[in-house]
C-alpha cells in the first residue's frame, strides 16, 4: 500500500455564520407557510414559527439590526402600498364602506381591552391575542414596539390557528345561512355574458360597428376580432367583415340577441395574438378617477380593450360600468402605441410605476422613515415622545406612496418589487424574534393557554358579526359587500374565496379592497390606543 502512504490529506471545514442561519430559517419558514389546505395556510408566519423551533432547541443569538431593517422594509413598504388609496378612501367610501370597517375595529379593541382588564391578561399577551385573532402581522409589528417581546409573541402565537380557524368558520357558515339573500342580490344584478360569433351576415358586411344598428345597444359591446388569423381589438369605426369572428360582452340576453343576428355561435374562444401587447397601468390622472369605463369611452377613443383590474392585490374582470379609482392598476389590450397613448390618459409619464426599483428613491424613503422615526419630542408630564423606527417608516411610506413623487424621488414602484420588500423584511424581522422568543414560548405553555385560545376566538368573532349586523342592517351595504369588508377588515384575503362560492361577482372583491389598506394602517394605530387605553385604566 505505498501508494496509499504517498496521498496528501485535505481536511475541509465548513463556517456557520448568522446570516447562513437566518437565510436557511427563512427558506425552511417560507415553505412551510406556503403549505395549503383548501387555500389557507400560515403565510409569512411559517417563518416565525420555524424560528421559534430552531430559537427553542438551539438557541441562536438574535442579530438586532435586522429585525430593526426588517421593521423598516416591512412598514415602509406597507404604507408605499396603502398610500395611493389611503387617504381618498375615507372620502369616497367614509359614510358605507369606511365606516363598516371602523366599527369592526372599534369593536375588537374594546373587546380586546375588556378582556385584558376584567380577565388581568398581561397587556403584551392581550395585544398579541389580537395581532394572532386578526393574523394581522402589522399588528405583531406595532405591538412588539411597547410590550415585552416574550409576552407579544406567546399571544401571536396562541391565538394565531384559532382566529384563521374563526375567521373562515364565520365567513362559511354566515353564508350558508345568508346563502338565499345573497343569490337573491345577485339574480337583481345584470351580470357581463361572453359569447364568440362567427359573422355570415352579408348585409353588415363592410360596415362599422358604430353603423350596425344590433351593436348600438348599451347592453352589448364587441371586446376582440378574430381576422385572418390575428385577434385586434374594436371601437365604433371598426369595420365588420363575413367570416370574421367576433366576442360580444354584456347582459346574456342582448350578447345571444346580438350573435344570433350576427350569424353562427362558436364555442371555442379565441386567443390574443403576439401582435397585441398587455400591459399593466397605474391609474393616478385625477380627472379620470370616479368614472367608469364606459363614460371614459376608452375602447373608442384609444382603440384598447380594458380586460382586469388590480386593486390592493386583488385582480377582477373589468366590466363597462366599473368605476375606475385612484392607484387602481388597469391590465389592457391594445398595439404597443396605442398603450402608450392610454397610459398617458390614465395616469402621467411622469408618474407611472417605475419599471424598476429606483436605488435613489428607496434610500430616499429610507432616510426620511429613519429621521421621522428619530425625532424626539419632549412632552411635559408625560416625559419624551418618539414615533420610533415602526412609526417613522410607516409614515415615510404613506407620504411618498400617497404624492407619487416628491422633488426627483419616485415613491410608486413595481408591484411586486413592493411585495419582495416586504416579506424580506418581515421575514428577516421574524427571524430575530422567533430566535430570541422560542425558549420562552414553549415554557410557557399550560392550561392557562386554553383560556388565551377561547379570548382568542371572541377577539375575531364579536368584531365580524358587529360589523356585519351594523353594515348590513344600519349602512344597508348588500350581504355580499358586508363580508367583503369583513374580510378587508381582517386583512384576510382567503375569505374571498368562501364568499366567491355563492356570488362570484366582483362587488365582495370591491368592498374588500376599499377597506383594505385603510384597515391595514389603522390595525397599527389602534394597538396603540389599546395599550394607552389599558395602561390608563390599569392606573
Amino acid at each position: 500500500m505505498e501508494g496509499v502512504d504517498d496521498l496528501i490529506g485535505i481536511e475541509f471545514f465548513f463556517r456557520r455564520t448568522e446570516l447562513l442561519i437566518t437565510f436557511l430559517v427563512i427558506l425552511l419558514g417560507l415553505a412551510f407557510g406556503n403549505l395549503k389546505i383548501k387555500g389557507v395556510g400560515f403565510g409569512a408566519s411559517g417563518v416565525l414559527i420555524i424560528a421559534m423551533a430552531f430559537g427553542y432547541f438551539y438557541q441562536f443569538d438574535p442579530i438586532d439590526i435586522l429585525a430593526d431593517l426588517g421593521i423598516v422594509l416591512f412598514l415602509l413598504s406597507v404604507g408605499l402600498e396603502a398610500g395611493p388609496s389611503f387617504f381618498r378612501s375615507f372620502k369616497k367610501h367614509g359614510k358605507r364602506f369606511i365606516g363598516n370597517v371602523l366599527v369592526l375595529l372599534a369593536v375588537s379593541g374594546v373587546t380586546t381591552v375588556a378582556i385584558i382588564v376584567l380577565a388581568s391578561i398581561p397587556v403584551g399577551v392581550g395585544l398579541g391575542l389580537f395581532a394572532g385573532s386578526f393574523t394581522s402581522s402589522p399588528a405583531l409589528v406595532s405591538a412588539l414596539q411597547f410590550s415585552p417581546e416574550e409576552e407579544v409573541i406567546f399571544g401571536y402565537g396562541v391565538a394565531y390557528p384559532f382566529g384563521l380557524i374563526s375567521v373562515i368558520l364565520f365567513i362559511s357558515i354566515a353564508t350558508r345561512l345568508l346563502r338565499r339573500s345573497m343569490l337573491e342580490e345577485v339574480a337583481a344584478r345584470s351580470s357581463l355574458h361572453t359569447g364568440v360569433f362567427k359573422v355570415t351576415d352579408e348585409q353588415i358586411d363592410g360596415q362599422a360597428l358604430r353603423n350596425i344598428p344590433l351593436l348600438r345597444n348599451k347592453d352589448v359591446v364587441v371586446s376582440g376580432i378574430l381576422r385572418d388569423l390575428s385577434v385586434r381589438t374594436a371601437s365604433g369605426s371598426t369595420a365588420l367583415f363575413v367570416g370574421d369572428v367576433v366576442k360580444l360582452e354584456g347582459t346574456h340576453d342582448a350578447v345571444e340577441a346580438a350573435g344570433a343576428e350576427l350569424g353562427e355561435p362558436i364555442h371555442d374562444d379565441f386567443e390574443q395574438e403576439s401582435e397585441l401587447d398587455t400591459r399593466n397601468i397605474v391609474v393616478e390622472n385625477i380627472s379620470v378617477v370616479n368614472r367608469t369605463i364606459n363614460d371614459l369611452g376608452i375602447r373608442l377613443r384609444y382603440n384598447v380593450s380594458i380586460t382586469r383590474i388590480i386593486r390592493s392585490d386583488v385582480e377582477f374582470v373589468a366590466r363597462d360600468d366599473q368605476v375606475i379609482e385612484y392607484g387602481d392598476v388597469v391590465v389592457a389590450v391594445g398595439t404597443a402605441y396605442q398603450l402608450d397613448q392610454l397610459e398617458l390618459f390614465l395616469g402621467h409619464e411622469h408618474h407611472t410605476v417605475q419599471p424598476r426599483v429606483d436605488i435613489a428613491s428607496l434610500a430616499a424613503t429610507l432616510f426620511l422613515a429613519f429621521a421621522i422615526g428619530g425625532v424626539v419630542i419632549p412632552i411635559p408630564q408625560l416625559g419624551p415622545f418618539s414615533l420610533g423606527l415602526a412609526g417613522g417608516a410607516l409614515i415615510s411610506g404613506l407620504i411618498f406612496g400617497h404624492f407619487g413623487r416628491i422633488g426627483n424621488f419616485i415613491g410608486r414602484f413595481p408591484r411586486n418589487a413592493t411585495s419582495v420588500l416586504k416579506e424580506l423584511g418581515l421575514a428577516l424581522f421574524f427571524v430575530q424574534i422567533g430566535f430570541e422568543t422560542g425558549q420562552s414560548f414553549v415554557e410557557s405553555l399550560d392550561i392557562q393557554a386554553l383560556h388565551y385560545a377561547f379570548y382568542a376566538v371572541l377577539i375575531a368573532i364579536v368584531p365580524m358579526a358587529a360589523s356585519f349586523l351594523f353594515g348590513h342592517y344600519v349602512l344597508r351595504i348588500s350581504v355580499s359587500e358586508c363580508f367583503g369588508v369583513v374580510c378587508g377588515g381582517m386583512t384576510f384575503t382567503p375569505g374571498l374565496n368562501v364568499i366567491a362560492e355563492t356570488d362570484a361577482s366582483e362587488r365582495p372583491i370591491v368592498a374588500y379592497s376599499s377597506v383594505y389598506p385603510v384597515a391595514l394602517i389603522l390595525v397599527i394605530g389602534l394597538v396603540q390606543l389599546m395599550y394607552l387605553a389599558v395602561i390608563t385604566l390599569a392606573g
